[in-house]
């Protein structure tokens, strides 16, 4: 028994020091923490101008091609265009103005709703650092009023080449009458002071009513020359743009005898001289008008000069002779 103790204790005493003498393992050492990185953002593509173009409306064929041949244009020059419509309202068009700049705007492009009311909305873009472009119309006095450039058609001389159109077809002598846009659109005004010019040439040349003011509007005119016809003896209705014109052409029907004439060169147009019911136009393009402002905001974004601060595309006469050049 004694030894069966004895065994024992030498038992114990040998898992004691075993216990004692096994050294305790060191927790694992965690990977060393490496500091967060501060996220970097992605540097930003070369940042295309953010450019606007701010119509008057988009209603007729001349404004599509104002329309599309910005578009064109800003496509080639690999800018961000923003194509807005002031639905002919001067109010409406200051707000665009007025937001355009608030959001970041390099250029703004625009065809005066009201040369003269646009012109201190004009001025304080300007004077924010926005380049201020008119396209196919422009502010009165636009230099003084922050205006970069002009692009547009010489609108005096397209109304002297239809009236002298019209003036030869009739021989020097007959009644007329006008349809025109906007009373206070430079356009309009203009093209109405080249009628005048040639006129001042041609005492036998009768305006026998007042220009009506449709607004550019076909509609509008085609229900003003139907009561015309009811009310006067016309030998010719001078129309400021081709929707006028259709819409007379409308009212007179085909080969009415009635000289019907328009300015702009649109397809609408076109296919009113081909049929019958117009007489012939003076086209001006007025997606090259859009295009060459355009350029020339983009020009000055880049730093440069412009070599001429009033850009004008050119005018023709067309008619049944030469509309298939162009249709």
């Amino acid at each position: 028994m004694k030894k069966f103790f004895a065994i024992l204790l030498t038992l114990a005493m040998v898992l004691s020091l075993a216990a004692c003498g096994a050294k305790e393992e060191a927790p694992a050492e965690k990977p060393a923490e490496t500091p967060a990185e501060t996220p970097v953002e992605a540097p930003a593509e070369d940042g295309a101008y953010k450019i606007a173009l701010i119509q008057q409306h988009q209603t007729n064929a001349f404004q599509i091609a104002v329309t599309e041949g910005a578009q064109a244009k800003a496509d080639e020059l690999g800018v961000e265009l923003t194509i807005l419509s002031a639905d002919q309202d001067a109010a409406t068009q200051i707000s665009q103005i007025e937001q355009c700049v608030s959001e970041g705007f390099d250029a703004i492009l625009f065809e005066p709703v009201d040369p003269d009311g646009l012109r201190d909305a004009a001025k304080a873009a300007a004077d924010a650092g926005v380049i201020m472009i008119n396209v196919v119309a422009s502010c009165t006095d636009w230099e003084s009023a922050g205006i970069s450039a002009v692009s547009c058609g010489n609108n005096v001389k397209a109304g002297e080449n239809e009236m002298q159109h019209v003036v030869d077809l009739l021989g020097g002598k007959g009644n007329v009458a006008f349809l025109t846009g906007p009373s206070a659109v430079t356009d309009a005004l203009d093209r109405l002071q080249g009628y005048h010019n040639v006129m001042e040439n041609y005492p036998e040349i009768v305006e026998v009513v007042a220009p009506a003011d449709c607004e550019w509007d076909t509609a509008k005119a085609q229900a003003t020359v139907e009561s015309w016809l009811s009310a006067y003896d016309l030998d010719a209705i001078v129309c400021q743009n081709d929707g006028m014109a259709v819409g007379a052409g409308n009212a007179a029907g085909a080969n009415s005898g009635i000289i019907i004439t328009g300015v702009d060169g649109t397809p609408d147009g076109y296919e009113a001289i081909k049929d019958g019911r117009m007489t012939g136009t003076v086209a001006q393009d007025g997606g090259i008008m859009a295009a060459g402002g355009l350029e020339a905001a983009v020009t000055l974004l880049d730093g440069g000069s412009l070599e001429n601060t009033l850009i004008i595309a050119d005018s023709v006469w067309i008619d049944a002779s030469n509309v298939d050049q162009y249709a």
